[in-house]
């Protein structure tokens, strides 16, 4: 539900000053009625188009985006969780940040915040302080402590397909996860601007704005600029990394150079080098191991590459580092790998590679014959829920109907 101020006085009373004025000169009444018409739609209050919704979080900080249809000034009101005294109903938003600028995307980051704490928020656009459109009160939590537990969805590819998607979305903010992971492709052409809103945010709205959510570019995302005008992730945004709780997530753009000596390819070792994270996550759009049937080599016909070549060559990398668990997706089905180092199954100190492109994306199909590294496979659409406490994470898979396909549970 959206609440909308109320006019100002000034156009309150206007009419009725046009009224008096015809009734002494009505030739007037054209003119007249342009004055009043422009009046109105130069002082016309925004609408809320898109969000809010959350971005990156922190023990300390969070991001809060939305979308005007018209360009406004922004402002957040926020306050911390608290007991309320006796006979008050109302949650305390009693700090605020606002823009300076007027914005149809806005974006405005709250900081100071303590760690781990439920906090209330309500955001406000406004033309010049007199027309403006306020979200409902609602909640965000900060990045939890080192030590304790905490619990992330894993879910991607539901470009095309919004039904589909909101479904899952529903489902995965009924397991109330601390923050979401997204391995791309959610939208169909990412350089058609309403596909952002259609087929992403409107879709998983009851979702991401109560829950932070991470992407990770997908080739339909196209690097189109309007990705990055509808996320907000660490610098350069299509590739980047962050923490939370006892483990470090890296986050690599799949579409980009990725050949030794390359960019991309230098960040992600000294990323990873530079993590002492008990757990190491690393999330990219396409899959380094694959059993789809024709992506990688038409099984029907031919052999198959069995996984996309070029992320083949950061396998050594991750297993340097010693990686935990490579999240992925393209492929529009669930595959779970055998832990794998050095070419084969090592379950001491292999890699698990995970690709969940379910979001609602057209299914695709499996080889015919099994590949010598899964695991479990599924042909449906899919989510999945990461539970972390200290050394021990615990992986469920879900289908569209919550029925529970998968199950992974590693300690060290």
């Amino acid at each position: 539900m959206i609440k909308r101020s109320m006019f100002d006085k000034g156009l309150c009373v206007f009419p009725s000053m046009i009224v008096k004025v015809l009734s002494r000169r009505t030739i007037a009444f054209p003119v007249y009625l342009l004055i009043f018409a422009g009046s109105i739609h130069a002082t016309e209050q925004p609408k809320i188009i898109a969000g809010p919704y959350l971005q990156h979080v922190t023990k300390t900080s969070i991001t809060i985006m939305w979308e005007t249809d018209t360009p406004s000034l922004s402002m957040v009101r926020f306050g911390k969780s608290r007991f309320l005294p006796k006979g008050k109903n109302s949650a305390p938003l009693d700090q605020q940040v606002s823009s300076t600028e007027t914005n149809t995307i806005h974006e405005l980051v709250l900081n100071n915040l303590e760690p781990q704490t439920d906090y209330f928020y309500q955001v406000h656009s406004h033309n010049n302080g007199k027309q403006g459109v306020e979200s409902k009160v609602l909640t965000f939590q900060t990045a939890v402590k080192d030590t304790s537990p905490f619990a992330y969805v894993v879910m991607g590819d539901n470009r095309t397909y919004p039904e589909r998607f909101k479904k899952l979305a529903e489902k995965a903010f009924a397991e109330r996860p601390n923050f979401v992971l997204n391995v791309g492709d959610v939208v169909s052409n990412g350089a058609n601007k309403k596909e952002w809103i259609t087929e992403y945010l409107a879709p998983a709205s009851e979702l991401m704005k109560r829950v932070p959510t991470y992407v990770a570019i997908g080739n339909h995302e196209r690097n189109a600029s309007w990705f990055y005008r509808y996320v907000s992730y660490p610098t350069p945004e299509n590739y980047y990394s962050f923490d939370y709780g006892n483990a470090h997530f890296t986050i690599v753009d799949s579409n980009a150079k990725l050949v030794p000596g390359s960019k991309q390819r230098r960040w992600l070792e000294e990323d990873l080098a530079s993590s002492s994270a008990k757990w190491k996550f690393v999330a990219h759009h396409h899959p380094p191991f694959s059993s789809d049937a024709d992506d990688y080599g038409n099984t029907s016909v031919e052999s198959s590459r069995r996984g996309d070549p070029r992320v083949q060559s950061l396998i050594p990398i991750y297993e340097k580092y010693n990686v935990d668990v490579v999240w992925c997706g393209h492929i529009h089905d669930y595959e779970r790998t055998w832990p794998i180092r050095d070419g084969k199954v090592d379950q001491a100190k292999g890699v698990i590679y995970i690709q969940a492109g379910g979001g609602g994306a057209e299914l695709e199909n499996f080889a015919p014959t099994r590949s010598w590294f899964t695991a479990k496979v599924l042909r449906n659409w899919q989510y999945c829920l990461v539970t972390i406490h200290e050394g021990t994470f615990r992986m469920m898979a879900y289908d569209i109907d919550g029925r529970m396909y998968d199950f992974l549970e590693l300690k060290k």
